[in-house]
């Protein structure tokens, strides 16, 4: 009988078919030992120690990449691997979402702790959204624009496409018209395209951080206040929180700073610390209302372009709301550092047809204060990096620690024409149940020298000072009222095509009569930012009143408030501590000028920035002007080579300058991204600033002026070279390290710290850490640090002990700076 040729084919088709199933039922059947459970190991023929010993390699160091890889592992012998060869297959390692979101977060930590504008506060938002990514087409505005580096433009581009489609996935994300692939590349790592089922799952974080590195106080790139501290307890924070589907999340937290004592709300045995704890409500829709937040314990709130309202501990220079420097607008939880201007009681942030957003809060807290002599009344708040009741030297007439109780409710109203499209009004009012009467003279000021209040050349800027609110006023809304401070403000918003405006107007209602502003200190903050594919350009003006005294204020400036005082100068103040109030002030210095910032992609390996800032400081009318030039070159695809260039002068615009100076500053950075994550950069930093030239400060008086002085110059050279390596050993375990020789001032981000060095010697600064995920759970991360400079030997003053002024020759006179810190963090994430 004659087959035909296609009989045969389909026979053989068929016989094929087979046989290919009967291999994928064979390999189905075998364990994927990369992504095997301990149970599922242990039901191969070898040993519960093999099992455990094959579990224990992938878990701590990673997934096999090859069988031969297995026969390294101690207890696998030849004979146990043939066994094992048709049992087992190799597989690449699957990582869940939330494991690879944990994975991720540990290496973003590091990215955005080491760029100018991030701060504590801003950084612990993003984590909360990495950790809990939003539904992209159900994000606001709002939460569009509080990502980094997504502009208005972006948002707008996003809220478009949801009307348009589902956005069920990157790409079509990317499809968004008018969405930069920069801020397309920032959205992508905080959203989802779905709501996940997390409904009765409940989700746990845990962080601990101990540190005995000193906080470095004042602009990053002045460094004007290093507090140097040793043998104190060092700062310890602690954050738990825990989540119960998508609508409810409990926090809870504890910070204390270096020096400090650990503080509680009782005084009996069981003492409870004193920390902050936050329940919210969230996302609960009924129809055309939304209740986006509610939130009882601790919370945040911040409105517009800060002008009126942002409650946060930290001040972060030039905060324009755009790139890194973003702001999180309305109500949140707030388990943060910030203490000083930490709001307790209720917020509440609703939505109605998707275009009136209302939002509501009432908080009653105390507050660290500067009470004067009586004890009555107080000069101001402050907000101290370690909290001590009566000063460093323990000698204060008067505690300053939650001396002051405050009342605070306000409300903001914005609705919304069309996307990117608002105007809104927020007010704010706060009471204190002491009189607040300023007298820094008899409160702060050492009275030896009071004289020089408002009298020294070189602290022209007191009349800030002089400035501060005061208040004397009752409220039938609580009867221990003594004094009131009361906010108005009105933002906009609007986006046309490529180009988005915004501003923020606000009052400070010093004559007790709200619709009349005339005589009213005020703060204007407006900005103008145009966005193409390769090019933006931002345009921002500011005028503040140096009578717009609001504690809550943390728009744009360059410098924080009382820049220039006597505030700076420790030794005229009755004790260091008072220092606090400039060096930790998050209030903007009153000023008013041009802000313009570009960014331009001349070429996909070129990358060029630009800002120039030129302003005028309300208090004395002195004349500033900042230029930074920032290139980056891709000469390969993981070789970069950054250059930055900052001119800085003050007071060159007018010859009669009581203090003027020119600063010039050039860092350049090489950095080689390796494979597996590896890194290594080497930085060069070379900086001058030349002050005016005094004969008081360059002859010894007390020679006859035949003599240099010892101390004193007319111009402060630095210089800095060093190196950061990081090494993967494996995905759970990697090395940092670096090492800095420098002279002079130096700022710099090493790992997740910011650090401030200034020394008049070559000194040598290292730090390693150590980082591991021991678990896919739990990650330790510990920093040791060293820092030695070379012996001092030019001291002009009395020795260690003595009372009366002693001029002693500088030869004999020694001394060498050296230091060692620690930093641990552990994490757990459940």
């Amino acid at each position: 009988m004659f087959i035909q040729p296609k009989q045969i084919m389909i026979k053989v088709l068929l016989l094929t078919g087979l046989l290919t199933a009967v291999s994928w039922a064979a390999v189905a059947h075998r364990v994927d030992i990369n992504n095997a459970s301990l149970d599922e190991i242990m039901e191969l023929p070898i040993t519960t120690q093999q099992a455990q010993a094959l579990y224990d390699r992938v878990y701590y160091q990673g997934p096999f990449l090859s069988l031969y890889e297995i026969s390294l592992v101690e207890s696998i012998d030849a004979e146990t691997l043939e066994r094992l060869k048709p049992l087992i297959v190799i597989r690449p390692l699957v990582v869940t979402g939330e494991k690879s979101r944990l994975q991720d977060t540990y290496r973003k930590v590091e990215q955005w702790s080491s760029l100018e504008g991030a701060n504590e506060g801003l950084i612990e938002v993003w984590l909360d959204r990495l950790a809990e990514p939003i539904n992209v087409n159900r994000a606001t505005y709002d939460d569009l624009t509080a990502l980094q580096n997504v502009s208005p433009i972006d948002a707008v581009a996003v809220l478009k496409l949801q009307d348009e489609i589902n956005i069920g996935s990157q790409r079509a994300l990317r499809s968004a018209i008018g969405l930069s692939y920069y801020g397309y590349r920032n959205l992508r790592d905080f959203v989802r395209y779905y709501d996940p089922d997390e409904s009765g799952k409940v989700h746990y974080w845990y962080n601990m951080t101990l540190n005995t590195a000193p906080p470095a106080g004042g602009s990053a790139e002045e460094g004007d206040v290093v507090v140097l501290l040793r043998n104190y307890p060092p700062a310890v924070r602690h954050k738990f929180l825990i989540t119960y589907g998508q609508h409810v999340n409990f926090g809870m937290s504890y910070h204390r700073q270096l020096a400090e004592k650990n503080q509680y709300v009782n005084d009996g045995d069981f003492k409870i610390p004193d920390g902050k704890w936050a329940f919210t409500l969230k996302d609960y829709r009924w129809g055309p209302l939304s209740m986006e937040r509610l939130v009882a314990g601790n919370f945040s709130a911040t409105f517009g372009q800060g002008v009126v309202m942002e409650t946060t501990d930290y001040f972060s220079p030039r905060r324009d709301g755009y790139g890194w420097s973003k702001r999180v607008p309305g109500i949140f939880a707030d388990l943060s550092g910030t203490r000083s201007y930490a709001l307790r009681g209720l917020g509440l942030q609703m939505r109605l047809l998707n275009k009136l957003r209302l939002i509501g809060f009432l908080s009653k807290n105390s507050r660290d204060a500067v009470l004067n002599p009586s004890g009555e009344d107080f000069t101001t708040i402050i907000n101290m990096d370690s909290r001590q009741p009566y000063g460093w030297y323990g000698l204060l007439p008067q505690n300053l620690m939650n001396s002051v109780n405050e009342v605070t409710y306000g409300g903001n109203l914005q609705f919304t024409f069309w996307p990117g499209t608002y105007l809104g009004f927020t007010s704010y009012e706060s009471l204190y149940d002491k009189e607040l009467r300023p007298d820094p003279a008899a409160s702060i000021i050492d009275p030896a020298q009071a004289g020089r209040y408002l009298t020294t050349i070189g602290n022209t800027a007191d009349t800030e000072i002089a400035a501060m609110y005061a208040s004397s006023a009752s409220s039938p809304l609580w009867d221990a009222a003594r004094a009131n401070r009361r906010i108005q403000g009105i933002e906009f918003s609007t986006v046309i095509r490529n180009m988005a405006l915004q501003g923020e107007w606000a009052v400070l209602d010093s004559d007790y009569d709200m619709f009349s502003v005339k005589t009213d200190p005020q703060a204007l903050v407006v900005n103008a930012f145009v966005q193409f594919d390769n090019f933006n350009l931002l345009v921002l003006y500011r005028d503040y009143d140096l009578a717009f005294d609001n504690p809550y204020q943390r728009s744009f400036s360059n410098y924080q408030r009382y820049k220039g005082s006597i505030l700076e100068d420790l030794f005229y103040l009755q004790d260091p501590i008072f220092g606090s109030l400039f060096s930790n002030a998050a209030q903007p210095q009153a000023e008013r000028g041009w802000f313009i910032s570009s960014r331009y992609q001349m070429h996909r390996d070129v990358v060029a920035n630009l800002d120039f800032d030129t302003w005028t400081r309300a208090a004395d009318g002195a004349r500033y002007f900042r230029t930074v030039a920032r290139l980056e070159y891709r000469f390969a695809f993981n070789y970069r080579l950054r250059i930055r260039q900052k001119w800085q002068q003050r007071g060159d615009f007018d010859y009669l300058s009581a203090s003027p100076f020119d600063s010039r500053e050039t860092r350049v950075d090489f950095q080689f991204r390796l494979s597996d994550y590896d890194n290594l950069s080497l930085i060069y930093a070379n900086s001058f600033t030349r002050f005016s030239q005094r004969r008081r400060l360059t002859v010894d008086l007390g020679s006859g002026g035949d003599s240099y002085s010892m101390v004193g110059n007319a111009g402060a050279p630095s210089e800095a070279l060093g190196f950061t390596a990081t090494h993967n050993f494996t995905d759970r375990f990697k090395v940092l390290g670096s090492a800095l020789v420098y002279k002079g001032f130096f700022w710099n981000f090493e790992d997740t710290d910011f650090r401030i060095f200034d020394s008049p010697v070559h000194s040598l600064h290292w730090w390693v850490t150590a980082f591991s995920r021991i678990g896919d759970n739990w990650a330790v991360r510990l920093k040791v640090s060293h820092e030695a400079g070379a012996p001092v030997t030019n001291y002009a003053f009395s020795p260690e002990g003595s009372t009366a002024y002693t001029r002693l020759l500088w030869e004999n006179i020694t001394s060498r700076a050296e230091a060692n810190h620690v930093r641990l963090q552990i994490d757990y994430a459940f």
